[in-house]
């Protein structure tokens, strides 16, 4: 029997394999890979995973100017290769010596590697399985002996090269010609045989004036593929794994495939281990942006040497990372390569003195800033909110430029809220018993005897109110009906179909199964998670944006490429103060405030993060005055907490609770401690609820904290806001009212401006919001998106809050050529 079913699964085997042949065809000479359509799928992502641009997809495939549907076939134009040489089998590998070492508590690989000398992908080869979340008390590692490495590494590279010349020498070039058919760029034909523009330009002059169809081109030859350590360190710069980090992040900040990664980067292969620093070659889609300094004065040109960090750089400098890679804005997006000249700045002063460019791009402040100075007098001015930005200028691809036919289009936009109405309705009726009318005349006055009362009715009450629970709902519509309002004073034709959730599930389920759902062009809500799931799957089946705008619980953006939430998650909030903590804080000393049990909660990644970090600088081995502590408060109490701060060194506290009581305790105390020593507290967004802790002790301890929410009351744009909103509704706007606006404001608009599939054109879509700072990313390959945009909020000790930077959004201003 078991033969059987042997045999039988290797006659599915055999039939799978040749569908899969018959998959591939020949069109016109053109080879092309058959795709079915899954659901989900976008062009975009297909594009994404065939390494394909869109013009290729459509040129392949017509019939995509009609959308993509579930179950279509699309021809992939794929590249016939020829048959590779056979792989010899390779020299066995020569071991080093070992050292014995046994794990102690609290070790990393990190730590461990800095003091045998290795790298951590060293002890990760000789110690097969190795997981740093696995990594035990009392567990023995062989670490390879580092001098015995080297040498091995050395004889190694000779064999290497003596290998390669050789096989240069018996290769001979073969020249590959593409004639150019309709509608084909250089870009995509440089993309195809994975060659420079440059190298096609230099091979072919002609080209430069322009692609006639039929053209022939010659293809130079394609440069041997070296390993990363025979590269230049200009095409590399060198990136720190953290815990948690994904291949999918890697690939969408540095714009590298992950098999890319695996190449230069053997290590990989077994995945991404905390601690790894992994080689980046620097990427074609990456901006190269020039910095010259208008004030030479102003700035120290300082050439990078092999080794060197941001860390290292700030420290001798004496200046933050953040004004770095303002003066630096390529640092925005790679890490820094030996050899290259970047700028120091002197002194904290105007951006103004710098310009980047690529090749036109320039400095400029945030207009509201601008405005606002124009508006107020001179004794009323402030600093500007915002920093002034490092942009690079960027060309509006063709799919993102404004389609004015978009003015004769109707949108229909449904926003589904718990109002709550029938509560409303009966919120301020007030009973009335038979009791009561007969001791009032003028209920006794309607009828002509007593026995023709009723037994009870109501009366209105005079104060009239809102049904507590909807208020905050009401609020949000309010913000998005002076939306509606704006974008109908700029054209646009919107119908809005507003529907009262009540917060049942059933009330849900039954709006998704009415006619008018399937005509939407966009739906906003439900606020709740509980009651998303019936919207978020009519919406991913019927390709409709969706947006969830309030809650950061949930988790339908992992598999739903039409689902957007606005506020970003408690893990993305963590992360990126862990990486505030450590570019602001690195040569400080760090203490880790604990209050409490604190291991189960996300706090406690941030914990770990920092600890990274921190040890990661080499920075706690050179200065004394720099420290990374974990501090039990309740077990040591406050005296013993004084004796572990620096009163030269700035003492930054993190506080790991969640719980609004021990916080307010621990935020007590660094008040108390801020009169002798010089703290700063980074706290999390939830701190500014805790109603329990005194505002001006964030203030004296000097509270920054990354948020996505921050209202400019001297910006114009939240003064017209707020005057409308008054004109409008006779009262003040909530936090709700700025954020219904905001939500509203920016996908109606994006809707306007680009139609219903705008999720490519997102990084492209900036406008002016009242609280806000949207940049909206993919969470995953075939996810949906998460706003990443940040403000970090600082408390002033003159009692004020303010701006400390945007983190999470591209430095990017758009012109459309």
């Amino acid at each position: 029997m078991k033969h059987r079913i042997v045999l039988l699964l290797l006659v599915i085997c055999c039939s799978l394999q040749l569908n899969a042949q018959e998959r591939r065809i020949q069109e016109n000479g053109k080879t092309y890979l058959i795709h079915v359509v899954q659901k989900g799928e976008t062009i975009f992502s297909l594009s994404k995973a065939y390494e394909l641009n869109k013009k290729e997809l459509l040129n392949a495939n017509p019939d995509l100017i009609f959308g993509l549907k579930t179950g279509q076939e699309l021809r992939i134009p794929v590249e016939e290769t020829a048959q590779e040489e056979p792989i010899l089998e390779p020299q066995k590998e020569e071991l080093p010596k070992f050292h014995t070492y046994r794990v102690k508590r609290r070790d990393g690989l990190h730590f461990i590697a800095k003091r045998y000398h290795v790298e951590v992908e060293d002890i990760l080869k000789y110690n097969p399985g190795l997981n740093e979340e696995r990594l035990k008390r009392g567990m023995e590692l062989a670490i390879p002996d580092a001098d015995d490495l080297k040498r091995i590494r050395e004889e190694q590279k000779q064999r290497q090269a003596q290998a390669k010349a050789q096989k240069e020498k018996k290769s001979t070039p073969v020249i590959k010609t593409h004639r150019v058919s309709g509608e084909e760029t250089l870009y995509s034909i440089a993309k195809k045989y994975d060659r420079s523009i440059a190298a096609l330009l230099e091979a072919n002059p002609e080209a430069k004036n322009g692609l006639p169809i039929g053209m022939e081109l010659i293809i130079p030859e394609e440069k041997v593929q070296v390993k990363a350590e025979d590269v230049k360190d200009r095409g590399f710069f060198i990136h720190l794994v953290e815990t948690g980090e994904t291949f999918w992040a890697l690939e969408r900040e540095y714009h590298v495939a992950r098999d890319v990664l695996e190449k230069y980067n053997p290590a990989l292969v077994n995945g991404l281990q905390a601690g790894l620093r992994i080689r980046i070659p620097v990427s074609e889609e990456l901006p190269d942006i020039e910095v010259e300094p208008v004030n030479d004065d102003a700035f120290v040109k300082h050439q990078v040497k092999k080794g060197e960090t941001l860390y290292s750089i700030s420290n001798h400098y004496q200046i933050k990372i953040s004004d770095l890679k303002k003066s630096n804005p390529v640092l925005a997006y790679r890490g820094l390569m030996a050899g290259e000249f970047i700028l120091v700045p002197k002194a904290i002063q105007s951006q103004e003195s710098v310009m980047a460019r690529q090749p036109e791009a320039k400095v400029v402040e945030d207009e509201r800033s601008l405005e606002r100075e124009e508006e107020l007098e001179p004794v009323e001015r402030i600093r500007p909110l915002r920093h002034a930005i490092q942009v690079v200028h960027r060309e509006l691809p063709e799919v993102c430029k404004p389609d004015y036919t978009a003015a004769y289009e109707k949108y229909d936009v449904a926003l589904l809220l718990p109002l709550y109405l029938k509560e409303n309705e009966t919120v301020n009726q007030i009973p009335v018993t038979r009791e009561e009318m007969l001791q009032d005349s003028l209920w006794m006055s309607q009828f002509e005897d007593a026995s023709q009362l009723p037994e009870d009715t109501f009366k209105i009450r005079e104060d009239v109110i809102v049904y507590p629970r909807s208020e905050n709902f009401i609020q949000f519509y309010e913000g998005v009906l002076l939306a509606v309002d704006s974008l109908k004073k700029a054209g646009m034709k919107i119908e809005l179909h507003v529907f009262d959730t009540n917060q049942e599930y059933a009330v849900v389920d039954s709006l998704v199964r009415l006619d008018l759902f399937n005509k939407l062009d966009l739906i906003i809500g439900p606020v709740f998670p509980n009651l998303q799931k019936p919207v978020a799957d009519f919406a991913h089946q019927n390709r409709i944006p969706m947006v969830s705008p309030l809650s950061s619980a949930g988790n339908f953006e992992s598999s739903n490429p039409w689902y957007f939430k606005v506020n970003p998650t408690k893990d993305y909030l963590v992360r990126q103060t862990a990486d505030y903590i450590g570019e602001e804080y690195f040569n400080k000393n760090l203490i880790v405030l604990e209050m409490g049990e604190y291991k189960h909660l996300d706090e406690a990644t941030l914990v770990n993060l920092c600890r990274e970090k921190f040890f990661s600088t080499g920075f706690l081995e050179g200065d004394r005055e720099v420290r990374f502590h974990e501090y039990n408060f309740k077990r040591e109490g406050y005296w013993g907490l004084r004796r572990i701060l620096s009163k030269t060194r700035e003492n930054v506290f993190i506080i790991p609770s969640e719980t609004e009581a021990q916080v307010s305790v621990a935020v007590s105390n660094i008040n108390s401690l801020s009169e002798d020593f010089p703290v700063t507290l980074v706290g999390l967004s939830n701190f500014q609820r805790y109603k329990s802790i005194q505002p001006d002790y964030f203030h004296h301890a000097n509270l920054h904290l990354l948020s996505p929410y921050f209202i400019d009351y001297y910006a114009p744009l939240t003064n017209r806001f707020i005057q409308d909103f008054r004109e409008n509704f006779s009262g003040e706007p909530t936090q709700f009212s700025f954020q219904g606006y905001d939500v509203a404001y920016y996908f109606m608009s994006a809707l306007f401006q680009y139609g219903k599939d705008f999720k490519d054109c997102l990084p492209y879509h900036h406008v002016d919001l009242t609280q806000g700072e949207f940049y909206f990313d993919q969470v995953n390959r075939y996810g949906g998106y998460m706003n990443r945009g940040l403000f970090v909020v600082n408390y002033l000790e003159n009692y004020e809050i303010d701006i400390d930077g945007v983190v999470g959004t591209p430095n990017v201003l758009v012109t459309e050529n």
